[in-house]
């Protein structure tokens, strides 16, 4: 599939190509990198007069910088100019897979789609057309290497499930429903929660680790007075398979190491999965994350793995500042696994980052598509009114700690989380704007270096998707103790609410003791008095509310942020647009190269075509910062995987 569609875009002969791709076949990540790479610049814009502000800054169109205008409609619907001045291609799924049924087929995400074609490329397809429901199984066998009938024992099961939670690409609601359907005939499986397991990955590991914790609880009962306590569900106790699986169950983060105080010996297979009581157990979870990523940082990732980087790697650096006892040899490799990844995340932002901007919906890729995505949940719940939460300067690492304390708080909360990647340079004018208004910095250029317009953002972006101008509301969260919520939140006309807290990008900006540093500060944070404004509980008391008031609840962040040491501050005056510690803008050309000669240790961003045209951006490499020499800071502006990857979190109640 792959070389068939780059055979349709050769390089530097149209000037312009009209795509129309009902199927997002061009929505794949190799596919739109590749295209990059070969000099086009994509454009995806729904909105007409979008399209011709895009098409009208990307001017000039030649065979030697060409452009791709992808649409979902027919290619008639387009203006005429641009109809008639465009090469024509039309792509749609059955071209390339023209034996399955084509319903089944829109059922895949493209990288699903990229790993059946892989498939067939090395296996051949089905020989003649099969329908729907066939087609729905050979997708659940070729795909995602699954078939029912072969699902012989639960530990089958459960290797499946890890397997394909690893993959963080998860399947469709009508190939899970198939799935289900199958496997409740299965007598070994069909008394497991299969639909939780299957459709929520966390749901998945808090019942896998339920059930080891049974286990184990009911061996030491068992050993030290002879009684035993009810079985699990997951036969640990008998089933061989399940035993060997229980230390990939464990390096795959799937079970977390428990604390046993009984002096009486368990299994030796249970090992990778129990510490004595007197053994940090965040050691263990420390070394087996350290190994997961050392084998797993690659340079072809994509982002749905980098995703699972992220996450293992903010749970890892909490860990190292919150004091996790470590030999030196164990802190030489972090550091050499910390170089590597900053290394090769750069290396994928500067080939992906651009070509994913095309890919908004139906899951956001970047911080100005959370709008769309957001007008699109409206659109389906007209009678359910939505509020974005943006946390200034919340980490991934930070939402993880506040996660678990709000869900331990909130049992009948439900959380939907996912990861989006904020705007390039990550600092809070350019990253936030985009983020409010669903906007390219490229159009917002007027105001990209202040945040002052961000009410008037909001509201035009919901004025032109059909709602009154009273129907959206935008509030910044005061920061000082005992304030009351804004008025905006208890209007009956308000739809869609935008608030913006900047406790924690306040308290980031003040932290002087680095990583080890900002924990202590976030521990306050999370833990402190309800009655203050600042507390992470008055934010979870407003989200409370919020659901009292119909309210769906979605938080995110702008930015995320990274302990960085300083490398000497550039002495450039009125000649630098902004002074971040992490990224530097700047308009002339000459002036940012002469400070780039000066610091060796800088990469230049320019020419995305996502910032406007003249918007140069000098950034600070690795973990070093503009800084004072040796100082270390928090801050935030630059490429790593802690500033750019940050969470988008659906809080409902259930």
């Amino acid at each position: 599939m792959l070389e068939q569609v780059l055979a349709l875009f050769p390089p530097h002969i149209h000037p312009l190509t009209l795509v129309s791709d009902p199927d997002d076949v061009l929505a794949d990540e190799t596919i739109l990198a590749l295209l990059s790479e070969r000099g086009f610049r994509l454009i995806a814009e729904r909105d007409p007069i979008a399209l011709r502000y895009t098409v009208q800054h990307a001017m000039p169109i030649s065979a030697a910088t060409p452009v791709i205008i992808i649409t979902a409609e027919p290619l008639e619907t387009l203006a005429y100019d641009l109809w008639q001045q465009g090469a024509h291609v039309e792509l749609a799924l059955h071209q390339f897979f023209p034996n399955l049924a084509y319903p089944a087929l829109r059922e895949l995400s493209p990288n699903q789609r990229q790993r059946l074609s892989t498939v067939q490329a090395q296996n051949g397809g089905p020989s003649a057309a099969i329908g729907y429901q066939p087609s729905l199984d050979y997708l659940l066998q070729t795909v995602f290497e699954i078939a029912p009938n072969r699902v012989r024992s639960v530990a089958d099961w459960l290797a499946w499930l890890d397997r394909y939670h690893a993959h963080n690409d998860p399947m469709s609601a009508l190939l899970a429903q198939r799935l289900l359907k199958l496997l409740e005939r299965s007598p070994t499986v069909a008394d497991l929660p299969l639909s939780a397991m299957v459709g929520d990955a966390t749901a998945y590991a808090h019942f896998v680790q339920q059930q080891w914790a049974s286990y184990v609880h009911n061996q030491l009962k068992e050993r030290a007075d002879g009684d035993y306590g009810n079985a699990p569900a997951l036969p640990f106790a008998t089933d061989h398979a399940m035993q060997d699986l229980v230390g990939r169950l464990v390096r795959n983060g799937t079970i977390v190491p428990l604390a046993v105080t009984a002096a009486l010996p368990l299994p030796s297979w249970t090992a990778p999965a129990i510490v004595p009581i007197n053994v940090d157990v965040r050691q263990q979870q420390w070394a087996e994350g350290l190994a997961w990523l050392e084998q797993h940082i690659a340079v072809d990732l994509r982002w749905e793995q980098w995703q699972l980087i992220a996450r293992r790697w903010a749970q890892l650096t909490t860990w190292r500042a919150t004091g996790v006892p470590l030999e030196q040899p164990q802190l030489d490799r972090f550091g050499q696994l910390q170089a590597r990844l900053d290394s090769q995340f750069t290396a994928w932002i500067g080939a992906n980052y651009t070509p994913l901007a095309t890919r908004a919906l139906p899951v956001p890729h970047h911080l100005h598509h959370v709008p769309g995505w957001l007008a699109q949940q409206q659109h389906q719940q007209p009678t359910r009114r939505l509020a974005l939460l943006i946390i200034d300067g919340m980490a991934l690492a930070d939402w993880l700690q506040i996660r678990d304390l709000w869900q331990a708080r909130n049992p009948n909360w439900r959380i939907d989380e996912r990861l989006v990647l904020a705007q390039i340079p990550s600092i809070t004018a350019i990253s936030r704007q985009a983020l409010i208004s669903g906007r390219r910095p490229a159009q917002f250029a007027a105001t990209l270096l202040h945040n002052r317009n961000e009410q008037h953002h909001w509201s035009q972006f919901w004025q032109a998707h059909g709602l009154p101008a009273n129907a959206s509301a935008y509030a910044t969260l005061a920061t000082y103790r005992e304030a009351a919520s804004p008025d905006v939140i208890e209007s009956r006309h308000t739809q869609v609410l935008c608030s913006v807290s900047s406790v924690l990008d306040n308290k980031v900006h003040s932290e002087s003791q680095g990583a080890v540093g900002w924990q202590a500060t976030l521990g306050v944070w999370l833990h402190s008095n309800e009655a203050q404004h600042q507390s992470a509980a008055w934010l979870e008391n407003l989200i409370n509310h919020l659901h009292t008031l119909r309210y769906t609840v979605v938080i995110t962040s702008d930015h995320g942020h990274v302990e960085a040491q300083g490398m000497g501050t550039p002495q450039e005056g009125v000649l630098v647009e902004t002074r971040s510690k992490r990224a530097r803008i700047y308009a002339n050309s000459d002036i940012v190269r002469i400070v780039q000669m000066q610091f060796a240790h800088t990469l230049l961003w320019e020419n995305d075509g996502i910032l406007p045209a003249q918007t140069r951006v000098l950034v600070a490499q690795g973990r070093r910062a503009f800084a004072p020499f040796g100082a270390l800071i928090v801050s935030h502006g630059g490429l790593s995987i802690e500033e750019l990857i940050v969470p988008l979190a659906t809080i409902t109640q259930g």
